[in-house]
């Protein structure tokens, strides 16, 4: 009986460790939507940057001041989209490796249930041998007794 309370108490700790990582895996989830939110942005900027320049370009010659502000702003956004790839790569893996100790801590979980269910259906064949013995003795004696 008290094995059964120790694993009832283990299990209801797998139970919990199971929904810290859930709650973990969707807020990564929530942060990767929002990285790649971010890197959608910069792509969508560095693609409408290039539309003007080259719109620019085919109007006529471009001074040396806005092909400056083109060049220096186009590599900017290259950088921001190259570090924005990465942050959402890192972000990805997290996510990847928190889902694994999910799984974990499912199958951990699910472990646990299982010997539970077994010590209680062992408790039950017990408790039910012991009441069939109870019956036979009753019935011997009165069967004894006539």
């Amino acid at each position: 009986m008290m094995i059964k309370t120790k694993i009832k108490k283990a299990l209801e700790l797998k139970e919990y460790r199971k929904e810290q990582f859930k709650i973990s895996v969707q807020k990564s989830r929530n942060e990767l939507e929002g990285e790649y939110a971010k890197l959608e942005f910069i792509i969508n900027n560095y693609e409408q940057i290039i539309g003007e320049f080259n719109k620019k370009h085919k109007e006529g010659l471009i001074n040396v001041k806005d092909l400056d502000f083109f060049y220096n702003y186009i590599f900017y956004l290259s950088k921001q989209i190259e570090q924005q790839k990465k942050n959402v790569s890192l972000k990805f893996e997290e996510v990847e490796l928190k889902q694994k100790g999910l799984i974990n801590a499912h199958m951990e979980k699910r472990v646990f249930e299982m010997l539970y269910n077994k010590i209680c259906s062992e408790e039950d064949r017990k408790k039910t041998k012991g009441e069939q013995k109870e019956a036979d003795l009753l019935f011997l004696s009165k069967k004894n007794r006539r």
